[in-house]
């Protein structure tokens, strides 16, 4: 998870995703069948632009880039718009990520009070992770505190950050990655910076 910058919310989500919010929830009240959906207010095509921009064309969880293009480019509610709880959440600014296909389908509706977003006040990733440059795995840095440790896990667990292709797909880009062009290919030009900054 490599750290990000969340903008001010857009004025007119400002001026509306609490309504939208408590629309969506008396509407599951009334039809627990109820299907989401992206009302026009939200302005959903300009909304998912904006959340893509922030981590500049990334996921946000396991950073895989040129999102639109590898993956679609989807909108993440970190918080699950399915439970009841988060209802009201579901339009909110806050609770809004861009995401590849395959985090969003890992994760699906889980959620847990210990899971990391990488725009969380502070968040330093080798104060949670450490990365296996032979194995191309992530792991909780054993450093970290025993809750920095369990968040790591958790957060790894829920998005699947580790399996099937993912570590030797990190591997096959940080050797794309040293085979560069450093005088016109940056960082964020390549997927998985967390795992590229340190190489």
């Amino acid at each position: 998870m490599y750290p990000f910058l969340r903008p001010e919310c857009p004025d007119y989500l400002k001026n509306c995703w609490e309504i939208l919010g408590l629309r969506y929830e008396q509407a599951k009240q009334q039809n627990p069948k109820y299907n989401f959906t992206w009302y026009a207010d939200f302005r959903y095509d300009e909304t998912r632009k904006k959340l893509t921009a922030m981590t500049k064309g990334h996921c946000a969880f396991c950073d895989g880039g040129h999102l639109g293009v590898m993956s679609r480019e989807t909108v993440e509610h970190f918080r699950p718009k399915s439970r009841k709880e988060f209802h009201r959440v579901a339009y909110q600014w806050e609770n809004l990520y861009p995401c590849c296909d395959r985090c969003q389908s890992e994760k699906g509706e889980q959620y847990e009070d210990a899971l990391l977003i990488a725009d969380e006040e502070g968040y330093v990733f080798n104060d949670y992770f450490m990365v296996d440059y032979v194995t191309g795995e992530l792991s909780p840095n054993p450093l970290a505190s025993a809750a920095n440790q369990y968040r790591a896990e958790r957060t790894i667990k829920l998005y699947g950050l580790n399996i099937d292709q993912q570590p030797a797909v990190r591997k096959q880009e940080l050797k794309r990655y040293l085979q560069r062009d450093k005088d016109k290919d940056v960082l964020d030009d390549f997927s998985y910076r967390y795992f590229l900054m340190d190489s």
